[in-house]
């Protein structure tokens, strides 16, 4: 049978990052990261699509990092730069699952929407990352 969800913005709370996510992940994540808000729209369990909108304070850098699983972000307000790109309210970002990537926000902050596939917490730090990384064959 199908299935309709209405989320309306105003019931959903604004959160820290570091109380939506397991203990363990909010420990490996840099400051900026864990006192992000968040508000999760579309949850993703039970293998639906996740949505979550977050706000990223001015000039805060999200540190190198990666997540299991593919993701869109879409900018709302503010500017998020990533690599040499500034990128405004309307522009978007994939991000593969396994990619290593940071960014930092612009001086008035940045918020957006976050979307994947299904549930995904998975956060793999640089250092984790480049640990479980093959070996390059010469």
């Amino acid at each position: 049978m199908g299935t309709v969800r209405i989320v309306e913005t105003n019931s959903i709370p604004w959160q820290r990052v570091h109380e939506a996510v397991a203990p363990d992940v909010a420990a490996r994540m840099s400051e900026a990261e864990r006192n992000g808000d968040v508000r999760i729209l579309h949850a993703g369990s039970g293998g639906e699509l996740q949505l979550f909108e977050a706000n990223i304070a001015p000039n805060d850098e999200v540190s190198l990092h990666a997540h299991e699983a593919d993701e869109i972000i879409y900018i709302l307000e503010g500017e998020l730069q990533i690599g040499r790109k500034r990128l405004g309210p309307g522009a978007s970002v994939f991000i593969g699952g396994q990619t290593l990537y940071g960014f930092k926000a612009g001086p008035s902050g940045v918020r957006f929407l976050n979307f994947r596939g299904e549930a995904n917490t998975s956060f793999i730090t640089r250092e984790e990352f480049l640990a479980n990384k093959p070996a390059r064959k010469a």
